[in-house]
Formats: C-alpha cells, structure tokens, sequence
C-alpha cells in the first residue's frame, strides 16, 4: 500500500508541464538562456545564501524559486547548454554553482562527496574531465561503457542496504545512465541501479529510504522496472531533445 500511494504522488509530480516540443533549436537556444541568466541574477543577487538553495524551488527567496522552478521544467532537454556553460567559465565558484544545477537538472554528479577535498578548488578538473567526456561521446555511450565495468552485487545482500559510493559510477552519466538502468532492471531484482535511478531524476527522499531499506521498497523486480517506464512516459519531452538518448529509451520501453 505504501509503495502504490508512494507512487501515484510521484506520477502527479513528474506531470508538470514542459516546454513546447514544436519549437526551433534557435528558439530553445534563446529561451535556455533566459531562464539561466534569471538564475544567475537570482544568485548573485542573494550572495549570502548557501548551496541548498541555489537548486531549490521550495526554500529561498522567490526569484530563485521561480528561476530554479523554469530551468527544471525544461529538464535534462539543458544539458547540453550546460555542458557549454561549464566549457567557458572560468571562476571556480560559479563553477561548482553549476555543478550543483548540471547535477539537479540532468542527475550528472561529477564528484562524490565526503571526500577531503576542497570541491570549489577543484572544480576546474572535474569541469575538465566532465567536458572531454561530453565531448568525446562518452555520455551517449554510456550503456556500453557501464556495461563493460559495472558488477552486481548479490541481491540478499543489497535487500539491507545500498552503498551509496558505489552508485557514482552509474551517476556520472545522469539521465544518460537511463537505458542501462532500464535493461538491467528488465534481468535483475538490483535495488543499486532502481537507487540510482531516483538520485539521477531527483527524489532525494526517496533515494534515501531506497538506500538505507531497499527490501521495504518496492521489493519486486517489475515493480522497480515498471516505476521507472512510468517517470519516462511522463518526461518524454525533458529528454527528447538530447541526441540518441531518446531512441535509446524507446527501443527499450517500446514508447
């Protein structure tokens, strides 16, 4: 009962309107930019507020609400945009801000936190990797890629608990991870890839209960794998625009 209410919350949430299909890459290109220079003036323009809020649409002031709220309707569909963005920039503090916005629009998590590191420092190098990566098809290769080095752990022993560190090697992709995690979810009962899943679309909340009592969530296989055909139905205009991926989903989901 818990995971069909869970469920029909989410299907709710994730039927949020989104930008017009029919229009013009010229078009999407200006309105993109809009909507990120209204986040950037909503950040600058409230410089004492920290990381949590610069992604948020339910805490902080209003004009960084509502700008976070129009980047996050046109979705993973601004990934590319992004990936131009983080290309040309050269502070390292603007940088890691739109680390944390590539990581909530796309689920692209280029670090893996609680390292003892400075990230603002350090962001030039994972900018670096980031773009030779994006510049060298990694991203649309990624089902191959993670195919090639991923390894399941045992399904008993997941059932208690999920390690989080493990599941950057699916996260580094975000929503580019999306086949492998559907063709996997199609052979196994794997409550490591239905975690990542819900960090790479963006439920926290979720991620964490998956985690921490992944045999409380739904526990079942098509369970899992229909949960996730269900958020590509709902998002397919978010992601139609990002090359190859779409095709991808499609053959697996027959959609």
């Amino acid at each position: 009962m818990r995971c069909a209410v869970v469920l029909t919350l989410f299907l709710t949430l994730v039927g949020s309107a989104s930008p017009c299909s029919s229009q013009t890459p010229q078009q999407n290109a200006v309105d993109y930019r809009a909507a990120y220079e209204r986040w950037r003036r909503a950040i600058e323009s409230n410089p004492a507020l920290g990381d949590p809020f610069w992604v948020s649409t339910s805490n902080g002031p209003a004009d960084l609400r509502s700008a976070v709220a129009d980047l996050l309707s046109i979705g993973p569909n601004l990934t590319p945009f992004l990936a131009e963005e983080m290309r040309s920039e050269k502070d390292k503090f603007r940088l890691y801000q739109l680390e944390h916005l590539l990581n909530r629009v796309s689920g692209i998590k280029l670090y893996s936190n609680g390292r003892d590191e400075n990230y603002v420092e350090a962001m030039p190098r994972y900018r670096d990797r980031f773009v030779d990566d994006w510049d060298s098809g990694k991203y649309l290769k990624a089902t191959a890629l993670l195919g090639a080095t991923w390894t399941y752990s045992d399904e008993a022993q997941t059932h208690k608990g999920v390690d989080p560190n493990k599941l950057m090697e699916i996260r580094r992709y975000g929503v580019f991870a999306l086949p492998f995690i559907l063709e996997g979810l199609k052979k196994h009962n794997s409550s490591e890839l239905f975690a990542a899943f819900l960090i790479i679309i963006g439920e926290p909340e979720l991620y964490s209960y998956c985690i921490e009592k992944p045999s409380d969530f739904f526990p079942d296989r098509a369970q899992k794998l229909e949960y996730v055909k269900s958020w590509v139905g709902k998002n397919e205009r978010r992601i139609e625009k990002l090359e190859g991926l779409p095709q991808q989903i499609k053959a697996l989901t027959g959609r």
